[in-house]
């Protein structure tokens, strides 16, 4: 739904769309060159109808009483994530477990996410990024776009045979009984929706929630 008196956003959206893809593409493929896989392996995942999309967000400032929850820690589902920040902070990455730190804004970069399909298609070799985002003090805002690639949603990610140098470096999928990997990828970008917003999740979607977590145990 564009929004009429924005009439510009459409033609804006769908040409940055066209070149995010084509530079996320262009990375995927040099991520397998890198992991001494064929440059298009990636292709068939991806498919004729990919699962990517483009958000534009904006962080309300919020008083120190209320949620301080932009985004909850999460991992993106998909291949990539490219971020465009303003100046205002917010973003945070977890290096270690339950150690964050910053990721500062800067002018005329990208943040680069690896997702959830690299991980599980390199059995752990990439690791994907956990993230989230606080919410700016009350009186600002924080404003940024963010573009993700990920594949068709009735694909299932295999383990690609990566050569021994760098397999016996892999380490295996992230197995929190919490956050579990899937390999079919319209299921893990669902648990993935539901664990950015959980707030969101519990208002709308409890039953599902109390599925996954039911089944998590």
């Amino acid at each position: 739904m564009w929004p009429e008196a924005q009439p510009a956003l459409k033609t804006t959206l769908l040409t940055l769309q066209q070149a995010m893809t084509a530079m996320a593409q262009q990375l995927l493929r040099a991520f397998a060159e890198a992991l001494a896989l064929a440059p298009h392996t990636f292709d068939a995942l991806y498919g004729e109808k990919p699962n990517e999309h483009i958000k534009l967000i904006r962080y309300p400032g919020q008083s120190a009483q209320s949620s301080q929850q932009g985004v909850g820690a999460h991992k993106d589902s998909g291949f990539l994530s490219f971020l465009l920040q303003d100046e205002q902070a917010g973003l945070q990455v977890e290096v270690a477990p339950d150690r964050w730190i910053d990721a500062p804004p800067l002018p005329g970069s990208f943040v680069v996410n690896i997702g959830e399909l690299l991980e599980l298609a390199t059995n752990g070799y990439l690791r994907a990024t956990v993230h989230r985002v606080v919410s700016p003090p009350a009186g600002q805002e924080r404003l940024s776009i963010a573009f993700f690639l990920g594949a068709q949603l009735d694909a299932v990610v295999p383990v690609y045979q990566l050569p021994p140098q760098v397999a016996r470096l892999a380490q295996g999928p992230t197995s929190d009984p919490h956050n579990p990997l899937l390999r079919d990828v319209g299921w893990n970008y669902l648990k993935g929706r539901l664990r950015s917003h959980p707030d969101v999740a519990q208002r709308y979607y409890a039953d599902v929630v109390a599925k996954a977590e039911h089944a998590a145990h």
